[in-house]
């Protein structure tokens, strides 16, 4: 069995695989290169999205009510009906017209991902979320953002519960340390689901969009 966390870079993508003992770091452009067959793979990246007839998904209203202090990291992304739009400001003002709302610059910045992970129809590829992850594996949120000290020796400290491996000391110019430890978390992750069980929000077969997490654990 094999894990797979995927994230998003700086005109990249972050591949983390996890097999019970190692955490193996792979960069490449393009989404679909970075699929194996056989494994479980969690994305962080929108993938289904709302719609003018339902504006709203429930997936990220249950993200956010895994997290108190971390609810920030879950954005709204834009709605399908204007996925396609050439410009910001056109997709912007679309919205508006449509569902009454605008879109973020940083939900509009993904877009091109958006559309990429859209591509993938292999049935054991997720939309999942790093921050959510952590609280489900742990029983509580990340203390302290990601982007400190801290914040970053508090999530390797779940990772070494799982592996030695340090994939994070590689030092790449358009990679950032936490691109890798959320591939690192979503990689252990959905080594956990393929192992133990998984669990999506909302569940899947009722047709809307969902995120997947690994079930959680009695403790």
């Amino acid at each position: 069995m094999v894990g797979v966390g995927i994230d998003g870079a700086s005109g990249s993508w972050v591949r983390i695989t996890y097999d019970s003992i190692s955490l193996c770091l792979t960069i490449s452009e393009k989404l679909e290169d970075l699929l194996i067959e056989g494994a479980v793979h969690f994305v962080d990246m929108p993938k289904d999205l709302a719609t003018i007839d339902a504006p709203d998904r429930s997936c990220d209203a249950w993200m956010r009510s895994q997290l108190k202090q971390r609810k920030s990291s879950i954005f709204t992304p834009p709605i399908q009906d204007v996925l396609m739009e050439a410009s910001y400001a056109e997709a912007n003002a679309k919205s508006r017209e449509l569902v009454g709302k605008g879109i973020s610059k940083q939900a509009w910045n993904l877009v091109p991902r958006i559309r990429e992970f859209q591509t993938i129809t292999d049935a054991d590829v997720y939309e999942s979320h790093p921050e959510v992850c952590f609280a489900v594996m742990t029983g509580n949120e990340a203390a302290f953002s990601k982007k400190t000290e801290a914040g970053e020796l508090e999530r390797i400290e779940l990772l070494r519960r799982y592996s030695n491996s340090s994939p994070w000391k590689w030092k790449m110019s358009n990679v950032q340390v936490d691109d890798i430890i959320d591939a690192c978390i979503l990689a252990v992750a959905a080594y956990e689901a393929g192992t133990t069980g998984m669990v999506t929000h909302p569940d899947q077969t009722e047709g809307a969009p969902f995120v997947a997490v690994p079930k959680t654990k009695e403790r």
